[in-house]
Formats: C-alpha cells, sequence, structure tokens
C-alpha cells in the first residue's frame, strides 16, 4: 500500500502557503486560496500518482478530525438549540431534494441512477452519499463519477459565492449557517463556507450539517430496498435485505461521536478557553488543508468531457434547492 506522505506533505505546503499569503493580504480567504492552488496545480502539472494516497487521506481522515476538534468550541446548549431549530428544515431541504433529483433525471433523460445519485448528493452530503448509495444502485463506475464531479462543480460555485451573497443579503450568522449547511454539498465545503462568513456562521453550518449527514443511513436503506425489490438474491446467496443492512451499516457516520465527545467535555468544562481555542484553531487549519486536498482532486478535463445534460440536471438542482433552503430559513424565522 503506498504511502500517504507525499500527498500529505504536498497538501501541507499548500495550506501554510494559503494561510501566510492570506494574512499578508487579507483580500482572499485561505480557504479559497487553498482551493484555487490545488485546481492549478492538479491542471497544469504532471503530478505524481503518489500524491494520490495523501489526497485521499486528507479529504477523509483530516476532514473528520478537523469536525471532532470544532466540538471542543461548542457546548450542548448551543448544539441542541441549533441542531432542534433547523430539524425540519433539514429533512423538509433533504425530502425536496432526492424528488427533484429522480425528477431531473427524466427531464434531462438521464439514467435513473445518475437522478438517484445526483439527489442523493445534493440532500445529504454530497460524494459520500454518492459513494454510499452507488452500490446500492448496482450504478456504473461512470456513472458514479459523473454524479460526484456534477456534486463537486456546484461545491467550488458555492464556496465563492455563497458568502459575498450572504453579506449582499444582510443574513445573519445564524441563518448563513443554516442555509449553508443546508443547501451546501460536501462536509468541507459547508464548514469552509461558513466559516469564511464568520466563525459564528461556521459553527451554525457545522451542527446543521452533521445533523443532515445522519439522513443518510435511513435514505441508504429507503434506496437500497427500493432497488432491492428488482433483485430477489444477491449472487453471493445472501438475501437482498440482509446484504442491504450489511452495506447500510457502512454509511453511520461514526465520527459524530467523536463531535459529541468533545462538545460534552466542553460542556463539563474540562478544557480551558486558551485550549478551546487551539483545538478550534486547530480545526480550522485542517479544514485549510481539506480544500486543498479537494482542489487537488479536481479534473478539468473530466468534467469537460461530461457533457452538459448531467452538469445542468446538478446546476440547476443545486441552484433550485438553494433558493429552496433560503426561502425556508426565512419561513421558519432561523437568525
Amino acid at each position: 500500500m503506498s504511502s500517504p506522505l507525499p500527498g500529505v506533505a504536498l497538501v501541507l505546503a499548500i495550506a501554510v502557503g494559503a494561510r501566510l499569503l492570506s494574512q499578508r493580504t487579507g483580500a482572499i480567504p485561505d480557504v479559497v486560496l487553498a482551493l484555487i492552488a490545488g485546481i492549478m496545480l492538479r491542471n497544469l502539472l504532471r503530478l505524481p500518482a503518489g500524491i494520490r494516497p495523501g489526497v485521499t487521506f486528507t479529504m477523509k481522515y483530516l476532514l473528520r478530525a478537523a469536525i471532532i476538534l470544532f466540538g471542543a468550541g461548542l457546548t450542548f446548549a448551543a448544539v441542541l438549540q441549533t441542531g432542534g431549530a433547523t430539524l425540519a428544515l433539514v429533512v423538509l431541504c433533504a425530502t425536496v431534494a432526492m424528488g427533484l433529483g429522480l425528477a431531473f433525471a427524466r427531464v434531462f433523460r438521464l439514467p435513473g441512477t445518475i437522478g438517484t445519485l445526483i439527489g442523493a448528493g445534493t440532500a445529504i452530503c454530497g460524494g459520500s452519499a454518492i459513494l454510499a448509495l452507488g452500490p446500492l444502485v448496482r450504478a456504473k463506475d461512470e456513472e458514479i463519477a459523473y454524479a460526484i464531479t456534477t456534486i463537486f462543480t456546484f461545491n467550488i460555485v458555492a464556496l465563492l459565492l455563497y458568502p459575498p451573497l450572504g453579506h449582499l443579503l444582510h443574513l445573519s450568522s445564524t441563518a448563513f449557517g443554516s442555509w449553508t449547511g443546508t443547501a451546501v454539498n460536501d462536509t468541507s465545503v459547508v464548514v469552509a463556507t461558513g466559516f469564511i462568513f464568520s466563525h459564528a456562521a461556521g459553527a451554525t453550518a457545522t451542527i446543521v450539517k452533521l445533523t443532515r449527514t445522519l439522513l443518510l443511513v435511513p435514505l441508504a436503506i429507503a434506496v437500497g430496498l427500493r432497488y432491492a425489490e428488482r433483485t430477489e438474491r444477491e449472487p453471493n446467496g445472501a438475501t437482498a435485505p440482509a446484504h442491504l443492512w450489511q452495506r447500510a451499516k457502512g454509511t453511520v457516520p461514526w465520527f459524530i461521536f467523536g463531535f459529541v465527545a468533545m462538545v460534552a467535555l466542553n460542556s463539563l468544562h474540562v478544557f480551558s478557553a486558551g485550549t478551546a481555542h487551539a483545538l478550534t484553531l486547530s480545526a480550522g487549519f485542517l479544514i485549510v488543508m481539506v480544500l486543498a486536498g479537494v482542489g487537488l482532486n479536481v479534473d478539468a478535463l473530466k468534467i469537460a468531457r461530461m457533457g452538459l445534460r448531467p452538469l445542468g440536471a446538478g446546476m440547476l438542482l443545486a441552484t433550485l434547492m438553494a433558493l429552496v433552503s433560503l426561502s425556508l430559513v426565512h419561513v421558519f424565522h432561523i437568525g
């Protein structure tokens, strides 16, 4: 198995450079600089294949570590207040996104699996939901790639446009965090987008996004059961429901328990104010590293070759969900 060290070292170098440049200029947030630098390096240079394990490690494990560390800056009172207030918003947005994804698949004449995957990615947690549901719906590799690339394209647009739009609309930190947490897809981009707006918005976006991520388990079971009806038994002889349960268990976002544990420790005043601040600062730098990894994972040629129909369907769905989410934030008087 290849070592992740070369890729992690590259990601770290990009993150340090982005942080230093951002501190010197103050014009562009470090997460945006890291994302742009990663995209440019990936698409303008011939990077060695040896960096791939490190990029994957960063996007998977360092993101989870960052979310866990963010818990040190929160208390149960803040988590329950934010998560409880936005639960209806999260469930409603996820339901609408899933339904629109299936409808757009028909309108744009896409395979039903792509519609399901794009809908799930928009509804819950972007690439993670797509990768979790892909095997359940027996999606082909190229269909999974289509869906992930489509979702990922909107992630980049959201990271760059949401914060200035939020300020233009004079949204409060709570309203912006709730909007971002329900309308943006991948966790890394949700957290980064929230913190670009403000620290309070970043905390709100993180809590809302984690609440939304928990819906992945029931969604995986529902989608799996729907597709299981088409096949009586799996090739390995296990019944479809049994095979489904084994896969569904793998969708549980276990890192959330680490986040809750850190919130519990902070609620019990185990951390001093200085320690809690240091842990959240560390989490913020890890997010810069994650965004560098996100940029290094963007293949511009793959996006270009994908064609306009899947990209158009995904972007239209994401745009509608941004409007739906923002409208519901106002309807529910959040923030």
